[in-house]
Protein backbone atom coordinates (compact mmCIF):
# COMPACT_ATOMS: atom_id res chain seq x y z
CA UNK A 1 0.00 0.00 0.00
CA UNK A 2 1.84 3.54 -1.48
CA UNK A 3 1.70 6.76 0.39
CA UNK A 4 -1.92 8.31 -1.30
CA UNK A 5 -3.94 4.91 -0.02
CA UNK A 6 -2.29 4.97 3.84
CA UNK A 7 -3.62 8.88 3.85
CA UNK A 8 -7.02 8.20 2.10
CA UNK A 9 -7.46 5.13 4.92
CA UNK A 10 -6.51 7.21 7.69
CA UNK A 11 -9.11 9.98 6.53
CA UNK A 12 -11.86 8.01 6.03
CA UNK A 13 -11.82 5.86 9.18
CA UNK A 14 -11.17 9.42 11.01
CA UNK A 15 -14.22 10.77 9.03
CA UNK A 16 -16.40 7.84 10.12
CA UNK A 17 -15.29 7.53 13.63
CA UNK A 18 -15.91 11.33 14.94
CA UNK A 19 -19.19 11.22 12.74
CA UNK A 20 -20.56 8.29 14.88
CA UNK A 21 -18.64 9.74 18.24
CA UNK A 22 -21.03 12.99 17.05
CA UNK A 23 -24.04 11.33 16.76
CA UNK A 24 -23.61 9.80 20.19
CA UNK A 25 -22.64 11.99 22.00
CA UNK A 26 -25.77 14.69 20.62
CA UNK A 27 -28.16 11.67 20.69
CA UNK A 28 -26.92 11.16 24.72
CA UNK A 29 -26.95 14.58 25.18
CA UNK A 30 -30.45 15.54 23.49
CA UNK A 31 -31.58 12.49 25.27
CA UNK A 32 -30.68 13.62 28.72
CA UNK A 33 -30.74 17.47 28.40
CA UNK A 34 -33.27 17.94 26.12
CA UNK A 35 -32.49 19.02 22.08
CA UNK A 36 -31.40 22.69 22.81
CA UNK A 37 -28.28 20.67 24.73
CA UNK A 38 -27.87 18.59 22.28
CA UNK A 39 -25.77 21.49 19.96
CA UNK A 40 -23.26 21.00 22.32
CA UNK A 41 -21.97 17.57 21.59
CA UNK A 42 -21.33 19.45 18.23
CA UNK A 43 -17.64 20.87 19.87
CA UNK A 44 -16.54 17.07 18.99
CA UNK A 45 -16.43 17.65 15.44
CA UNK A 46 -12.97 19.27 16.65
CA UNK A 47 -11.52 15.78 16.28
CA UNK A 48 -11.44 16.49 12.91
CA UNK A 49 -8.37 18.63 13.14
CA UNK A 50 -6.63 15.29 13.31
CA UNK A 51 -6.82 14.53 9.55
CA UNK A 52 -4.19 17.44 9.28
CA UNK A 53 -1.73 14.60 10.95
CA UNK A 54 -2.27 12.10 7.83
CA UNK A 55 0.47 14.21 5.83
CA UNK A 56 2.90 13.88 8.63
CA UNK A 57 2.31 10.30 9.72
CA UNK A 58 2.79 9.01 6.25
CA UNK A 59 5.68 10.78 5.25
CA UNK A 60 7.70 10.23 2.31
CA UNK A 61 10.69 7.68 3.48
CA UNK A 62 13.75 8.87 2.49
CA UNK A 63 15.57 7.45 -0.54
CA UNK A 64 12.34 6.07 -1.78
CA UNK A 65 10.38 7.66 -4.53
CA UNK A 66 7.01 8.82 -3.18
CA UNK A 67 5.17 9.88 -6.05
CA UNK A 68 5.67 8.47 -9.88
CA UNK A 69 3.50 9.56 -12.60
CA UNK A 70 0.42 7.64 -12.31
CA UNK A 71 0.35 8.21 -8.51
CA UNK A 72 0.28 12.34 -9.48
CA UNK A 73 -2.37 11.32 -11.98
CA UNK A 74 -4.89 9.56 -9.71
CA UNK A 75 -4.26 12.20 -6.73
CA UNK A 76 -5.14 15.15 -9.68
CA UNK A 77 -8.04 13.08 -10.73
CA UNK A 78 -9.29 12.22 -6.92
CA UNK A 79 -9.24 16.11 -6.23
CA UNK A 80 -10.84 17.21 -9.51
CA UNK A 81 -13.80 14.82 -8.55
CA UNK A 82 -13.63 15.60 -4.86
CA UNK A 83 -14.51 19.63 -5.97
CA UNK A 84 -16.84 18.37 -8.70
CA UNK A 85 -19.04 16.45 -6.25
CA UNK A 86 -18.46 19.61 -3.71
CA UNK A 87 -19.67 21.95 -6.42
CA UNK A 88 -22.51 20.14 -7.38
CA UNK A 89 -23.47 19.86 -3.62
CA UNK A 90 -23.07 23.35 -2.70
CA UNK A 91 -25.29 24.46 -5.92
CA UNK A 92 -27.92 21.75 -4.81
CA UNK A 93 -27.91 22.65 -1.27
CA UNK A 94 -27.79 26.70 -1.69
CA UNK A 95 -30.69 26.19 -4.09
CA UNK A 96 -32.32 23.75 -1.69
CA UNK A 97 -32.27 26.50 1.43
CA UNK A 98 -33.29 29.01 -0.97
CA UNK A 99 -36.35 27.60 -1.57
CA UNK A 100 -37.35 26.24 1.33
CA UNK A 101 -36.61 29.24 3.35
CA UNK A 102 -37.48 31.67 0.50
CA UNK A 103 -36.31 34.75 -0.77
CA UNK A 104 -37.27 37.00 1.64
CA UNK A 105 -35.57 35.16 4.83
CA UNK A 106 -32.63 34.93 5.77
CA UNK A 107 -29.92 31.77 6.85
CA UNK A 108 -29.00 31.84 10.45
CA UNK A 109 -25.82 32.49 10.71
CA UNK A 110 -24.81 29.75 13.40
CA UNK A 111 -25.32 27.32 9.93
CA UNK A 112 -22.18 29.22 8.15
CA UNK A 113 -19.40 26.68 10.01
CA UNK A 114 -21.73 23.95 9.18
CA UNK A 115 -21.82 24.77 5.95
CA UNK A 116 -18.00 24.77 5.90
CA UNK A 117 -17.33 21.90 7.63
CA UNK A 118 -19.90 20.21 5.54
CA UNK A 119 -17.72 21.51 2.38
CA UNK A 120 -14.47 19.91 3.83
CA UNK A 121 -15.62 17.09 4.65
CA UNK A 122 -17.04 16.50 1.29
CA UNK A 123 -14.36 17.06 -0.82
CA UNK A 124 -11.91 14.68 2.02
CA UNK A 125 -14.46 11.76 2.16
CA UNK A 126 -15.11 11.98 -1.96
CA UNK A 127 -11.15 12.84 -2.63
CA UNK A 128 -10.23 9.55 -0.74
CA UNK A 129 -12.41 7.27 -2.05
CA UNK A 130 -11.18 8.48 -5.53
CA UNK A 131 -7.98 7.33 -4.57
CA UNK A 132 -8.92 4.33 -3.17
CA UNK A 133 -11.08 3.11 -6.27
CA UNK A 134 -8.41 4.20 -8.42
CA UNK A 135 -5.91 1.68 -6.53
CA UNK A 136 -8.24 -1.02 -6.63
CA UNK A 137 -9.37 -0.49 -2.77
CA UNK A 138 -6.87 -3.27 -2.35
CA UNK A 139 -2.83 -4.07 -2.59
CA UNK A 140 -2.37 -5.39 -6.28
CA UNK A 141 1.77 -5.85 -5.32
CA UNK A 142 2.21 -3.32 -7.66
CA UNK A 143 0.46 -4.52 -10.72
Amino acid sequence: MNRLQKMAWYNLILIIAVLTLTGTVVAVLAHKYGVLHARDGLCMLGLLGFLGLSSHLFRKKHGKTDLDERDQFIQKRATLIAYTVFWVVWILGSMTAWLIIGPGNSVPVVVLPLIVLVGGLIVTSVQSVAILIQYGWKEKNNE
